[in-house]
C-alpha cells in the first residue's frame, strides 16, 4: 500500500482545483497540437500504386470508386488496417 497524506476536505478541494487547472492546460496544448498536425501539409503521392483485390490489382482510386480519399500516417491512424500489426495497411 502506498503512502498517501490524509487531508481535510478545504486542503483536498485546494489541491484538486490546483490539478484541475493543469489538466486543462494539458487539453489546451494538446487541442492546440492537434490543429498543428491537421494543418500540416501534403504530399503528393507520384507513383502508382497497385493493391491486389479479389478480382485482380486495383489502384487505390479504383478500389474506392474515385471517392475521395484523405489518408493519414499509418502511425496517426491506430484503427487503420495494419497500422499497427506492421502490414502495410495501404501503403
Amino acid at each position: 500500500m502506498t503512502d498517501h497524506q490524509v487531508v481535510g476536505r478545504a486542503e483536498w478541494q485546494a489541491a484538486r482545483e490546483k490539478l484541475l487547472q493543469r489538466e486543462k492546460e494539458h487539453t489546451r496544448m494538446a487541442d492546440e497540437l492537434a490543429r498543428e498536425r491537421r494543418e500540416l501539409p501534403w504530399v503528393a503521392i507520384e507513383k502508382q500504386y497497385r493493391f491486389d483485390a479479389d478480382d485482380g490489382t486495383r489502384t487505390l482510386a479504383e478500389l474506392f470508386r474515385d471517392r475521395s480519399l484523405q489518408r493519414r500516417a499509418p502511425g496517426r491512424c491506430p484503427d487503420l488496417p495494419g497500422a499497427a500489426s506492421g502490414g502495410t495497411g495501404g501503403n
